[in-house]
């Protein structure tokens, strides 16, 4: 397949990865993707596994799609070997590379048709610690009650529920902002790195909740929670605690997820209904989108905005990568009428820590 990534480069993307699971502080996949990473140069297992798939971008995260699909195995109770392995599991992480390696070899041998399905399905995160930094920003964005909220790439859906979460976002010496549900089992109590502007109103009610996404998981089923699961690095407890949590709620706040292959198309026609306070809201989804559906989805919201009123207002909330740092996510939030944007938090892809910017 001409232009298809090869071995080395494929090697390259599970260095870049580990070295970003060690600064997210997963340590047993820092080291697992620098095992696959060696793997994949000597073109050994891995590269057999990646080398039908090596067509995808950088952006559609390759080696996570192959982690997590092994991860998903083993919640599933169909690798039994490889989850005694991972603390998600009730394993234990081996401390020697070596036997690291041994398990995975393994694995792959035994289960390498799986893996490989594995490897053509999106990367399914739906990260609960987020919700905390789109909270404050749809808060900043001050609509009336009567919310519809839209999330793009929702996965599970599990971040449309936001408002059923006890977010506290505490600086010190001053007080609290509370988002939420106190009385929530989501509780998200981020390091909070600079003063929050106090919201007046808090989230508004919201009254409809809408997934677009090529790939809705359904996260009532066993199947669906074990794929959202699979995709939380397995030695980070709190992540993994989380997702059950959310997952807890989920079950009793229903959502409407709709299956769609043109993001923009299924907005515009969404945002086309009846007037009334909208909400659109995304995090780390941008990279997954081809550059004709983001373009697609920025012209339909300013096309929107346009005819946003002051009881129908229309906010977009989005958690992306900082394009000056790529260590962090950057929160930014446009509002209509007006359509001014504005950054309003920088965040750790996990939600450990959030750090308002104030207005200008």
């Amino acid at each position: 397949m001409t232009g298809d990534a090869g071995p080395a480069e494929w090697a390259g993307r599970f260095e870049a990865q580990a070295t970003a699971c060690e600064e997210l502080g997963s340590a047993l996949y820092g080291r697992l993707l620098r095992i696959l990473a060696l793997d994949c140069a000597a073109g050994g297992h891995t590269w057999e596994l990646v080398r039908a798939h090596a067509g995808l971008r950088f952006g559609q995260a390759g080696p996570l799609r192959l982690v997590g699909a092994a991860h998903r195995l083993a919640l599933l109770g169909r690798a039994d070997g490889w989850a005694a392995c991972l603390p998600s599991c009730g394993g234990t992480a081996p401390t020697d590379d070596a036997a690291l390696a041994g398990a995975w070899a393994a694995l792959a041998g035994s289960h390498a048709a799986e893996l490989s399905e594995g490897l053509t399905r999106e990367v399914q995160t739906n990260e609960v610690g987020r919700a905390a930094a789109l909270a404050y920003a749809a808060a900043l964005a001050e609509l009336p009650d009567g919310v519809r909220l839209v999330e793009l790439g929702p996965s599970g859906g599990l971040n449309l529920r936001m408002d059923h979460f006890d977010v506290l976002l505490d600086a010190g010496g001053g007080v609290p902002v509370r988002l939420g549900d106190p009385g929530s089992p989501v509780a998200l109590v981020p390091e909070v790195r600079a003063r929050p502007a106090a919201p007046p109103g808090g989230l508004p009610r919201i009254d409809e909740r809408i997934g677009l996404d090529p790939h809705p998981v359904d996260a009532s089923g066993e199947e669906g929670a074990a794929t959202l699961l699979s995709f939380v690095w397995p030695d980070q407890d709190a992540r993994v605690a989380r997702v059950r949590a959310a997952l807890a709620v989920a079950a009793r706040v229903p959502v409407d997820l709709r299956r769609t292959d043109d993001t923009g198309a299924a907005l515009a026609e969404v945002l086309g209904g009846a007037a009334r306070p909208t909400l659109v809201q995304h995090s780390i989804v941008w990279q997954y989108l081809p550059p004709p559906q983001r373009w697609h989805v920025t012209d339909v919201l300013e096309g929107a905005g346009a005819g946003a009123t002051p009881d129908a207002p229309l906010a977009w909330v989005r958690f992306e990568p900082d394009e000056w740092n790529r260590s962090r996510a950057a929160v930014w939030l446009r509002r209509w009428p007006g359509g001014s944007d504005r950054l309003v938090a920088h965040a750790d892809y996990h939600g450990r820590w959030l750090s308002p910017v104030p207005a200008a």
